[in-house]
């Protein structure tokens, strides 16, 4: 059924389960931080998720000759990327008020656009426009009650604003790597460098906290967030991420992304009875319209002397 589809509609629908996996291990992901640091959490999530894909590896039916050079440069770097994004919004999260969390956070939609514009694609006007509605409707869900005031910033906002860098760093380099590169390999080189960066931060930086860890026996719930988490958002939704992105552009990507803080807060509700309000409802709205107006546009290329990418 999906291949009758055009290749932006395709794509946008395997985002949307990626982003609806994100979603649900919100939950456990916010309890796994009961009994792990989030730098141990986050490395031994990553490796559990390399391990599985190369477990299962000869269940896929993979290219004769691939080109191996180009493979780990993608593979490498993507996972680096990866592993310092995700740390990076972590201490950011812990450090900042959510008011300010929220904001900054989602200026990862805005950023992606404009990291392309450096690599030589020019956004319709039409997608500013769909970013803007998703960025409404992203600081709609990120500060579901209160005031839109945004409190004096502190070192946690730099952490969060890096995140958002290095996130949409990763949308546009994956965009070209999930081109010409087997994904079910490519996904487990980078998740494996990903936890490999981060024990190496974690080394050299919070090596209590990633040494110290908890008694798997003492509670159930301590093993199962931490395969949960490593099953669904490494295993499936980051793979799925990068099956998506192979039929859609890194705009379009991003900004069909951002509905996981959608299926966040509706998660939270059916799950531990959380905030769901019509500010929430408006937000969510406002997103799925940017994701229609996403569908529609086109990018306008120009040449750059000094890079030479291919699309």
């Amino acid at each position: 059924m999906l291949n009758s589809l055009p290749n932006n509609l395709k794509g946008a629908i395997i985002l949307l389960l990626a982003s609806i996996i994100w979603g649900s291990t919100f939950i456990p992901q916010k309890i796994a931080m009961d009994f792990w640091s989030p730098i141990q959490f986050t490395a031994i999530r990553f490796l559990i998720g390399s391990l599985i894909l190369f477990l299962i590896l000869p269940i896929f039916s993979l290219p004769k000759n691939i080109n191996i050079k180009p493979l780990m440069s993608y593979g490498i770097s993507l996972g680096l990327i990866l592993g310092i994004a995700a740390l990076f919004q972590q201490i950011g999260l812990v450090t900042t008020t959510a008011t300010n969390a929220g904001f900054f956070t989602s200026l990862y939609v805005m950023i992606v656009p404009i990291i392309g514009i450096f690599l030589g694609s020019i956004p319709h006007f039409s997608l500013w426009f769909a970013i803007l509605i998703c960025v409404i409707g992203s600081v709609l869900l990120a500060i579901p009650t209160g005031n839109f005031v945004i409190e004096k910033i502190n070192i946690g906002d730099i952490w969060i604003i890096s995140g958002s860098i290095f996130w949409a760093l990763h949308v546009q380099i994956l965009s070209f790597a999930v081109k010409k590169n087997p994904i079910i390999i490519l996904a487990i080189i980078q998740f494996f460098f990903a936890s490999v960066a981060l024990i190496i931060i974690g080394l050299f930086f919070y090596l209590d906290e990633l040494s110290n860890f908890p008694k798997m026996t003492t509670d159930p719930i301590i093993l199962g967030t931490l395969l949960y988490c490593s099953i669904g958002s490494v295993c499936l939704a980051f793979v799925l991420q990068m099956i998506g992105q192979k039929f859609s552009s890194p705009n379009q990507a991003a900004i069909v992304m951002s509905t996981e803080a959608i299926f966040a807060a509706f998660f939270g509700w059916l799950i531990l009875s959380e905030l769901f309000n019509f500010r929430i409802l408006t937000g969510s709205a406002l997103i799925f319209i940017g994701i229609i107006f996403s569908q529609i546009y086109s990018v306008q290329k120009i040449k750059l002397p000094s890079l030479e990418l291919e699309k």
